[in-house]
């Protein structure tokens, strides 16, 4: 396990964190060309859509499985480094597989496990690192503001360069864009040398301690098993936007429209989670929670009685607001959690589950729709996308269980007001010198 993390000594390193936050604002620009796009280039190399349909779950089942078998060696690799070099190297491995598109173009579609495995790996050794340094990193008092302007930052992104790349794609060829991509991958690399990190010594990966130490704290056992659960329903709603993303394709069979609507939408989520953040508390979310549960529901059924472009922004609408709701309250609670609990040395271990459940049921939901393109029945395909929508209600449903369970006297425990036990004690025996 990690080293013990000093809540005294502890300060934000400016410099490290800035690198940080750009090198993650810029890995949206590349997951935007990988996992959008280039999925979206099989679209026009198959024939029809259940061809597209399965080569697309070929690709995103082999990634995540790929990310999930490969989590744990490589969060074994950032306890024994200094943390940088294995979140070096999956920037290193998403640049290889950008440059096999330069040279591959659209025989990629004839490679997909290839280029799916590369991809699960580079992802793994990205988050393996990542996540460990930004929690080593940021201090205890700067990780929700961190958390919520990391993601503001992401969505900035997202809201630019998906038209843009959109647009270059249908007035080029996607080998060219690939080139400019590789020149952002290349800005990136340059970024992250100036991430720094330590190694401490002694520290070593194991998920064995990590339940020991768990169980030895009750409640805080029982907390974070529900945010395992919840990472369990939040892996559903990946298939959604891969669905949507091939309606999308559908009706408009081009780069600029699916660019298009996910600028728009990103402009949607950004503001949601600016909503979110100044006009809400924990504990006094139950109204803004049972509107999102019925929302993608609602848009849903809209979209099933009514399959027109209108009724499918409205779908993709209500999908996004609920899904960044979701992340933005989660990932504080899952980010927090362990310095809350006094927890700062299974940080690794912590992060590695999260990501290994996500990736379950990716690969199972990805399968199943798999299986889903082989019957080649589109009127399942409808009813499919209509039943994996509820995931989304399921996990707005799962943070208001979550709240009501566990957030104590309507006060929302984030990382700026919790106290640790650590810091309790400290505080009663300072009381009882006084005395």
């Amino acid at each position: 396990m990690a080293y013990k993390y000093n809540i005294n000594t502890s300060k934000k390193d400016n410099s490290s964190s800035v690198c940080l936050f750009f090198c993650h604002a810029i890995i949206q620009i590349i997951n935007l060309f990988l996992n959008t796009f280039l999925v979206a280039q099989i679209y026009y190399f198959v024939d029809g859509v259940n061809d597209y349909i399965f080569k697309m779950c070929v690709f995103i089942g082999v990634t995540y499985l790929f990310m999930g078998l490969a989590m744990i060696p490589f969060s074994h690799w950032v306890e024994k480094s200094n943390r940088v070099w294995p979140y070096r190297a999956g920037i290193m491995l998403r640049t290889a597989l950008v440059i096999v598109s330069i040279f591959f173009g659209k025989n990629l579609s004839q490679m997909l496990v290839l280029a799916g495995a590369l991809n699960g790996i580079s992802n793994a050794a990205y988050y393996a690192g990542y996540n460990t340094i930004k929690h080593e990193m940021v201090s205890r008092k700067s990780m929700r503001g961190f958390t919520i302007l990391s993601q503001i930052g992401q969505l900035v992104v997202t809201i630019i360069i998906p038209v843009i790349m959109g647009k270059l794609i249908d007035v080029s060829t996607f080998s060219q864009v690939s080139i400019y991509v590789l020149i952002i991958c290349a800005i990136q690399i340059a970024l992250s040398f100036g991430v720094k990190a330590k190694h401490p010594e002694g520290s070593r990966f194991s998920l064995k301690s990590y339940f020991k130490k768990l169980k030895e704290q009750p409640e805080v056992y029982k907390k974070i098993k529900y945010l395992y659960v919840g990472a369990l329903i939040y892996g559903c709603t990946t298939i959604v936007t891969n669905l949507l993303n091939i309606c999308i394709m559908m009706e408009y069979g081009s780069n600029f429209g699916l660019g298009a609507i996910s600028s728009v939408f990103s402009v949607v989520s950004m503001v949601t989670i600016l909503i979110v953040n100044k006009w809400s508390k924990a504990g006094k979310r139950n109204a803004l929670y049972v509107i999102n549960a019925i929302l993608p529901f609602v848009c849903t059924v809209l979209f099933a009685i009514w399959p027109s472009v209108w009724a499918l922004i409205l779908f993709n609408l209500g999908t996004a607001i609920s899904g960044i709701i979701f992340k933005t309250i989660y990932d504080i609670y899952r980010n927090g959690i362990l310095k809350e609990a006094g927890l700062y040395s299974e940080i690794t271990e912590h992060q590695a589950l999260v990501e290994i459940l996500l990736c379950v049921t990716r690969v199972i939901t990805h399968g199943l729709v798999l299986l889903l393109a082989l019957l080649q029945s589109l009127i399942l395909f409808k009813i499919i996308l209509c039943i994996s929508v509820l995931s989304y209600s399921g996990i707005i449903i799962f943070l208001l269980v979550y709240e009501k369970k566990f957030i104590k006297n309507k006060q929302e425990v984030t990382v700026e007001n919790a106290l640790t036990q650590e810091e309790t004690q400290s505080i009663k025996t300072k009381e009882e010198n006084r005395k």
